[in-house]
């Protein structure tokens, strides 16, 4: 019975592993499109230089 609580637990941590891994990346992708957006909208709204 000990083998099984300790497979249960690695699979738990794996699962714990991958799914802050998934929301980190989530994170970091959603910052790099918020900051490609403002940029974006500010070269927009920039005066064009004569």
């Amino acid at each position: 019975m000990v083998h099984l609580s300790v497979a249960i637990a690695r699979f738990a941590e794996t699962l714990f592993w991958g799914i802050a891994q998934a929301a980190g990346l989530a994170l970091i992708g959603g910052a790099f499109g918020i900051a490609a957006l403002v940029v974006g909208w500010r070269m927009t709204r920039r005066k064009p230089r004569p």
